[in-house]
């Protein structure tokens, strides 16, 4: 006789070398639509780029303002000592007048260093994004003044201008703040072609300042696309593999909750042929005395919570003592000792069960449908393995299983009926009676013996 525990079929997750996935679980292809996930949705604007999502875009304003905050404060820095190298190189190469250069290049560099000290406070995209501007603006404005005045728009003022440009542009400046600030500088621009009366030519600056401008609006549009898309992208892909492995931990739950701890961990491990031999193993037989009569006269509905009641107080009786549940059969139920795991009194651990389940169910489970059981218990070696493709299945079998079964049908309602073998092994923890020799179907005549009760409270 052999006895099976079925579970749905498990195959293993290509992604993950170390596990399996029930059948039934869900999948998650990767060619589904971003859009169609439970998600708030990556869709933006079509001029400022901005996530329509509100809570989406206030996501991406504190992430990306993290990501973005060093290269904020290089950039401010950088720009604050430039100034102040500016204060030097101006005068000594250019005729812009040293107290003109000297106290512009120090505003502009105290400005930059202010905004620098307090990096720490714009915390978000937008608002680096925005003192970045100001600052770009200002600097570009500056810039123009001093290269007007000094008669060096040609050339130098241009330059600097080019540089600003650079720094947005190293920055990853938002297209929006970007625009803004190339409309502030290109109008400060205008004015300063139109009031340059030098004699130098600035068709090639206009056309190199043109170019410029829109070079970088373009490369600074497509960067922020792509930024977005890659942070878009991010959650999609981290919410499908959180969603993957809340699947993947539901089913190793449920594998483990199926199959023995041990059984179902070699499993998940990738082993395929699971074979072994347990020389010392405790099992346990229990039945419902009258349960076809019960089932006759109660509703469809009752008689299943009555067992899953009744079954889900067994199975937590077997996991506080250690014990491993097998299976339940009908009305009947298994569980077995020693099994997965060594235990030195696993024979007075399965008759404490066998005796806690028949007080259970008797006097806890409902007293309408007066509940006897029937238990028997045998100890020796089984053989145990997991068989099956399609549908794995862990078995044991051998004359351990069945003699207990045979001790079950053939023993007393309210007691449980054990082995000689059984007996020998629990010593004097329990009260017990000879039952004399029995006749087991298929066996020879053995002594059996009838648990009355506990000797001790509890068993170790």
């Amino acid at each position: 006789m052999s006895l099976s525990i079925g579970v749905g079929r498990i195959v293993r997750d290509p992604s993950r070398k170390d596990a399996f996935v029930l059948g039934a679980a869900a999948s998650y292809p990767t060619d589904r639509p971003a859009r169609q996930l439970d998600d708030p949705g990556g869709g933006v604007r079509r001029i400022s780029l901005r996530y329509v999502d509100g809570a989406l875009e206030q996501r991406y304003q504190r992430v990306a303002g993290g990501e973005s905050l060093t290269g904020f404060r290089i950039t401010t820095a950088a720009a604050a000592a430039i100034w102040l190298l500016a204060a030097v190189a101006i005068p000594t190469g250019t005729p812009i007048p040293v107290e003109r250069a000297v106290v512009a290049c120090f505003a502009i560099g105290l400005l930059n260093w202010v905004a620098f000290v307090l990096s720490e406070r714009f915390e978000t995209l937008d608002r680096q994004h925005a003192i970045l501007s100001f600052l770009t603006s200002v600097n570009g404005l500056v810039i123009l003044w001093l290269a007007s005045t000094g008669g060096v728009l040609p050339g130098y003022g241009i330059s600097a201008i080019m540089l600003l440009f650079a720094f947005g542009f190293v920055s990853r400046t938002g297209f929006v703040f970007a625009a803004w600030r190339t409309v502030v500088i290109s109008v400060g621009y205008v004015v300063a072609v139109a009031l340059y009366t030098g004699r130098g030519n600035l068709v090639v600056d206009d056309l190199i300042y043109g170019a410029a401008v829109a070079g970088t609006l373009v490369a600074l549009r497509l960067l922020e696309q792509s930024r977005r898309r890659v942070f878009y992208q991010d959650i999609v892909i981290t919410r499908q593999a959180d969603a993957l492995r809340a699947e993947m931990d539901r089913a190793d739950a449920l594998l483990h909750n199926m199959l023995p701890t041990s059984i179902s961990s070699r499993l998940l491990d990738g082993e395929r042929t699971i074979a072994d031999e347990y020389p010392s193993v405790t099992v346990l037989f229990a039945d419902i005395v009258g349960f076809t009569q019960l089932a006759g006269r109660l509703p469809a509905g009752e008689v299943v919570a009555l067992l899953d009641r009744l079954f889900a107080r067994f199975d937590e009786l077997a996991a506080d003592r250690g014990l491993e549940k097998i299976k339940t059969i009908g009305d009947a139920y298994m569980a077995a000792g020693g099994l997965t795991k060594p235990l030195a009194d696993h024979a007075a651990r399965v008759v404490d069960l066998g005796l806690a389940m028949i007080d259970i169910a008797a006097h806890d489970i409902d007293s309408r449908a007066d509940l006897q059981l029937r238990v028997g218990v045998h100890s020796g070696p089984v053989i145990g393995g997991v068989i099956g493709h399609e549908k794995l299945a862990f078995d044991i079998w051998g004359e351990t299983v069945n003699i207990a079964s045979r001790l079950e049908s053939q023993g007393v309602p309210g007691r449980v009926h054990i082995s000689a073998a059984t007996e020998r092994s629990i010593g004097d923890l329990f009260q017990v009676e000879p039952s004399g020799r029995v006749l087991l179907r298929g066996y020879d005549p053995m002594d059996t013996y009838t648990v009355v009760g506990r000797r001790q409270s509890t068993v170790s």
